[in-house]
């Protein structure tokens, strides 16, 4: 997560489907409460049923998102489920929407 510069990593199943993020929330709060968090799966941490955004849907319905749910950062996915990216606050502020 630091050396990407993201807030999150998305977390796929086998088949390639979004099935959670691990943010750098969960990070701070499982850091706070576990001193072996190394220990543990991404799937006993992550954020299971993030908020997404499918690909075709109109920023100010990202904007939407990101503000209902007070996150920074929403993961981007096809009609399939599969991530294709990831829109950050600060991509809507560089395209001059916020």
């Amino acid at each position: 997560i630091t050396f990407a510069r993201a807030g999150s990593v998305s977390i796929v199943n086998k088949g390639g489907i979004l099935v959670g993020i691990f943010t750098d929330g969960d990070l701070r709060r499982h850091l706070e409460d576990d001193p072996h968090l190394s220990m543990r799966k991404i799937k006993e941490v992550m954020t299971k049923s993030p908020a997404l955004i499918k690909g075709e849907k109109l920023a100010a319905e990202a904007l939407g998102i990101l503000q209902s749910k007070k996150i920074d950062e929403v993961p981007v996915v096809d009609d399939q489920g599969r991530p294709i990216g990831l829109l950050d606050v600060q991509d809507l502020l560089k395209a001059g929407l916020l």
